[in-house]
């Protein structure tokens, strides 16, 4: 669990952020630093465990890795280039997926813990394709309240838990 707390002390980190930067009028581009710093570690740390995912058979961690890293890649280049949102959309909409897929995975393994993990995250995932591809627009109003429960209910608050070796 202790990678895993580390990746996620900095995503709760970065979802607050980003939804306080939402509420508060912050400069996306300000913002943009810090989500390239989170996707950065993570995905740093994912070719990591990559490098060694054959020896632990962990390869549906090596991707889950993988796609929360790139999401703050997309994230912090999007927002330093100005570019068409759309692309993060379908992107979250493949990851919210991917969570769903994983909620079933967890669920019937009993690891009930990573089963509100994964659904805080499919939710969140939801929520960027829905704005940016289908055009919800109400769903901008509710993207910083969800990004700051989020962040401290499904990574930040957990993180501690993990690193502490409390999580169960």
């Amino acid at each position: 669990m202790g990678v895993l707390g580390v990746y996620l002390l900095f995503v709760g980190i970065t979802l607050v952020l980003n939804g306080a930067a939402r509420i508060t009028n912050i400069n996306p581009k300000a913002v943009a630093v810090m989500n390239a710093i989170t996707g950065l570690v993570i995905v740093g740390g994912s070719f990591i465990s990559f490098s060694h995912a054959a020896e632990f058979g962990n390869y549906m961690d090596v991707a889950s890795g993988f796609l929360f890293g790139f999401t703050y890649v997309l994230i912090a280049v999007s927002s330093f280039f100005d570019l068409d949102w759309r692309a993060f959309g379908w992107y979250s909409g493949f990851v919210a997926v991917w969570s769903v897929y994983q909620i079933v995975l967890n669920w019937g393994n009993g690891a009930w813990s990573f089963v509100w993990l994964w659904f805080a995250w499919a939710l969140l995932f939801a929520n960027g394709f829905l704005d940016s591809v289908v055009g919800m627009r109400s769903m901008q109003r509710l993207f910083p309240y969800l990004a700051m429960f989020v962040g401290l209910t499904a990574a930040f608050i957990p993180a501690m838990m993990m690193l502490d070796g409390r999580w169960a």
